[in-house]
């Protein structure tokens, strides 16, 4: 069990132990209610506390580690909510209800005994990926040459660790030494028809745990690719290699290895339970907002921007299909995933709620592996969604409308938090020259490239953006200039070195950057003409440099 692990299953038996203390005064106040409900059944502010009190206890209770507890709670839920929906009883019918409710209390008052200090539940392990910082390794199986070396050198730009492997018969040792996180392999090794592919099989055959392969090839036919897949090939590229092709694919073969940090709203006045399954999504990755308060969800909106709301659909003063209508009310909101998390299981209702805006109804209790799998599947939708609109279409950066909202949403922050957010701007050096002598689709492909180094370079916290033609934008949350300064600079140096392939032949391309800081202001348009000012002197002070804004 990993550090992580730990750490998730002590903040969820403190939360447990939490949901002990609170028991008795949960238990008094259903019993409080439920004699002001036998003395007086038409009081309906009484029963909708009752009620309420009952669908509380059904959802936690079982999260919690009482299954029975929450089970008999669920059941008396539903008898009343037949009242509340006009069943009519009589006065045995209420004096009978009130005689269960009563005999539930001292099962529950038996169930908190015996649990005494020691909260059950289950430990919960969760063996996500830790994302490290080492760089990672390649295997790159292939006879020596120039085009082998060529390949190392554009790799390692790209901060990969490339071991060559220039014999066949030396990847099997290499393979029980070490295990790469990448393995790219000539399919017809050595000109050898399949020799490359063949010998993956027959190692993964023998047992041998072997990484995500990328085959390249000489030979485009239908036999080659369907012999790669049947080895385990990922990807199958063809010579000449494309380097902006292969890194992408071996950036998109390690991303499945990390979690998707989804932001998710938790909504529900059950302050235990959320804060539970808050703990739940942050143990996978996740950033989460846990709000208590219905009436402060358009503001904590604003500033948290959701990808997922996760809410109870019964809450004091407004319910959940009120509030999503509330929510729905705002155009910028109506394509955020809404999921109910509720011990309700009418169809009936569970279809209401779908009707007025929700996109799931899920039932308490949850395991965390459902809910994991259900707001995963939902966010992910979204997030692919969004990218449609807000990102560009040749370089899959951030478009100029949607790195400028994002950089009002980072200043925000940081004045609330009292930090430092900063913001570069980046311009390819003589883009027009390189348009103009290879053309523009080698032009596009030099844009991709930078745009792939930036996102590869950068943490995953900071935000690349295409603002238009060959400029970008980069903001560094909790970052002062000096420091993004020096990040871009180590950035301009390797996109230096890396090389672009045309008709014409190899050529290499720079870029200048300027730098500003929050210090320096708080509006965000002021802030990009800083950065936009010393962007300006880099690039008539000698161009390939990164300046800070005065």
């Amino acid at each position: 069990m990993t550090n992580r692990d730990d750490e998730l299953n002590e903040a969820i038996r403190a939360l447990g132990q939490l949901f002990l203390a609170k028991l008795p005064a949960k238990l008094s106040e259903i019993e409080s209610a439920t004699q002001r409900f036998q003395n007086a059944p038409d009081d309906r502010e009484n029963f909708a506390l009752l009620h309420r009190s009952l669908h509380t206890m059904a959802g936690s209770a079982g999260t919690f580690g009482f299954p029975e507890m929450g089970a008999q709670a669920r059941t008396l839920e539903m008898q009343l909510k037949a009242y509340v929906s006009g069943e009519v009883w009589n006065e045995d019918t209420v004096k009978a209800f009130c005689q269960q409710v009563t005999d539930y209390l001292n099962f529950a008052e038996s169930q908190m005994s015996a649990a005494s200090s020691a909260v059950k539940l289950d430990s919960i392990v969760l063996n996500e990926p830790v994302e490290s910082k080492e760089k990672k390794l390649i295997y790159l199986v292939n006879s020596s040459g120039e085009v082998s070396d060529e390949i190392v050198q554009q790799l390692e730009q790209f901060t990969f660790l490339v071991q060559h492997i220039e014999h066949l018969q030396d990847l099997e040792p290499a393979l029980q030494t070490q295990i790469p996180n990448v393995l790219i392999i000539d399919t017809d090794f050595d000109s050898v028809y399949l020799a490359g592919s063949n010998e993956v099989q027959r190692l993964s055959e023998a047992g041998f745990a072997l990484p995500p392969t990328i085959f390249i090839s000489d030979t485009n036919s239908f036999a080659s690719r369907l012999h790669a897949v049947r080895a385990g090939g990922q990807a199958f590229l063809l010579k000449p290699v494309d380097f902006l092709v292969l890194t992408e694919r071996i950036e998109e073969i390690l991303a499945r290895d990390y979690p998707r940090l989804y932001r998710v709203m938790i909504i529900d006045d059950d302050v235990e339970l959320a804060q539970y399954y808050s703990e739940i999504l942050k143990g996978v990755g996740m950033l989460t907002e846990v709000l208590n308060d219905p009436e402060l969800v358009l503001e904590q909106m604003a500033s948290f921007r959701p990808e997922l709301i996760l809410m109870d659909v019964y809450m004091p003063n407004c319910d959940g299909v009120e509030l999503s209508k509330v929510i729905r009310q705002d155009p910028s909101y109506l394509d955020i995933p809404i999921i109910f998390l509720s011990s309700e299981n009418d169809l009936r209702k569970q279809i209401a709620a779908v009707k007025v805006g929700a996109d799931d109804f899920l039932s308490k209790p949850i395991s965390p592996e459902l809910l994991i799998s259900s707001l995963s599947s939902r966010a992910d939708r979204y997030r692919a969604l969004r990218s449609l609109v807000m990102r560009d279409g040749l370089t899959g950066l951030y478009n100029h409308t949607a790195i400028k909202e994002d950089l009002i949403a980072k200043v925000s922050s940081a004045t609330r938090d009292v930090t430092s957010v900063s913001v570069a701007m980046l311009d390819l050096d003589d883009f027009k020259k390189v348009n103009d002598t290879y053309g523009h689709q080698i032009g596009d492909q030099v844009l991709r490239t930078l745009s792939h180094l930036l996102r590869q370079r950068l943490r995953k916290s900071d935000v690349v953006g295409r603002y238009g033609g060959e400029e970008f934008v980069v903001i560094f949350p909790n970052t002062t200039a000096d420091i993004a300064r020096q990040v871009l600079e180590k950035i301009r140096v390797a996109f230096n070195k890396i090389m672009h392939v045309s008709g014409q032949g190899e050529f290499s391309v720079g870029f200048s950057a300027g730098v500003a800081d929050s210090r320096q202001t708080m509006n965000p348009d002021d802030l990009l003409l800083i950065a936009d000012a010393a962007l300006y002197r880099a690039k008539h002070s000698g161009k390939n440099q990164v300046l800070e804004g005065n």
